[in-house]
């Protein structure tokens, strides 16, 4: 992959053309080792907001029973809402998602099990935050039972974003290197602490799952595995700059890099990102979710 690396100068005369009223050149703030580069201009006029895309946060395990079920419903709610509905599977490092001596791959990650911690453990799989909203009756959790699932997905999904998510993906295949670009286009005026956070996750594979009581499925399909956080585990900021004020037109772009482990297939893949609050809330503003390739 080249690069054409440009002067200031040559941005500025760009971006006047454009009609953009302020445009900076690249440069990695977040001290993150898969950030490539951050820049931020403001567009004009200001991006119509796109359909809502809910985020769904399910975390499970290949020793929990009824697990399967929340399986289901994610891919139900998929059915329901195509196109609309960005999922995550979770496996976190406790009693339930201990592998088979027999299991093909162990699914538990770090950022899983520290998600788990963040979003407040309610105790019980499958579970599950939608858009990370604290909803009615929920008291403090935002993981909940697979039975209020579809009701707050039809909730979330006719609002109107703050923000567009524009990912691109590139894979390089001689190297296993993955680049995502995420362009984030605010339509409103934001006043909280915004994070970022983009995923991989992969579809189809192949492990072993208590399914039920005592039937273990030695080729259960798992789809949506988190294979890899690519910003902080709870995002990056995307205000990395004092001077970047989240008003309607400001745009963010994002540039990372990261190679994939030789176990995960790329055919497979997704490349997940989410805006979402990072002060008194984790409310999630806008999911995206693309072909890794």
């Amino acid at each position: 992959m080249k690069y054409l690396l440009l002067s200031a100068a040559t941005v500025f005369y760009i971006s006047f053309l454009s009609s953009c009223k302020e445009v900076g050149p690249d440069i990695n703030l977040h001290g993150n080792a898969n950030s490539v580069s951050d820049t931020s201009y403001i567009e004009s006029p200001v991006a119509t907001p796109a359909a809502k895309n809910v985020l769904i946060e399910e975390f499970t395990g290949v020793n929990c029973p009824n697990c399967p079920q929340g399986h289901a419903e994610v891919t139900s709610l998929q059915a329901q809402y195509p196109g609309r509905v960005a999922a995550v599977a979770l496996h976190a490092n406790n009693s339930l998602d201990q592998p088979f001596p027999f299991s093909a791959q162990n699914l538990i990650t770090t950022s899983s099990t520290n998600l788990l911690t963040y979003l407040m453990d309610p105790g019980f799989e499958p579970c599950a935050g939608i858009d990370r909203q604290l909803f009615p009756g929920q008291g403090n959790y935002i993981l909940t039972d697979r039975g209020f699932w579809a009701g707050f997905v039809q909730t979330e999904i006719t609002l109107t974003p703050q923000v567009n998510i524009l990912l691109t993906s590139k894979y390089n295949a001689a190297n296993s290197q993955e680049t995502v670009i995420a362009e984030v286009h605010y339509t409103q005026n934001v006043t909280q602490p915004n994070n970022i956070t983009i995923a991989l996750t992969e579809d189809s594979v192949l492990t072993a799952q208590l399914n039920g009581p005592t039937t273990i499925d030695t080729f259960y399909v798992h789809n949506n595995v988190l294979r890899n956080i690519l910003t902080g585990t709870t995002g990056d900021n995307v205000a990395y700059n004092p001077t970047v004020t989240l008003d309607a037109g400001r745009v963010v772009r994002l540039v990372y890099q990261t190679t994939l482990n030789s176990i995960w297939k790329p055919q497979n893949m997704h490349v997940l990102a989410f805006v979402h609050e990072h002060a008194t809330s984790q409310v999630v503003y806008q999911a995206a979710i693309i072909p890794l390739n």
